[in-house]
């Protein structure tokens, strides 16, 4: 039987869907660092990443870095 195995990201970050704001600050933070040390654009891709809600945010962030950082949902909803 054959594992299907993703080895292309060096990183995972899990997003907290309770935390919108925190998500768009941390994935332009990672897109700064990221963008800079890739010698990307780092304005353009941020203007991008901005121009636009939190989906259109986190798909403009992917579009450049899927290769090295992968993106998960933390799925825990926490009943209060």
């Amino acid at each position: 039987m054959m594992m299907a195995s993703k080895t292309k990201a060096i990183m995972q970050v899990h997003l907290d869907q309770r935390n919108n704001g925190g998500i768009g600050e941390d994935l332009l933070e990672y897109a700064e660092t990221l963008s800079e040390a890739l010698g990307m654009d780092t304005v353009k891709i941020h203007q991008e990443m901005q121009n636009g809600d939190l989906s259109h945010l986190v798909a403009t962030f992917n579009k450049y870095f899927s290769d090295y950082i992968e993106l998960l949902d933390t799925d825990q909803a926490i009943d209060l």
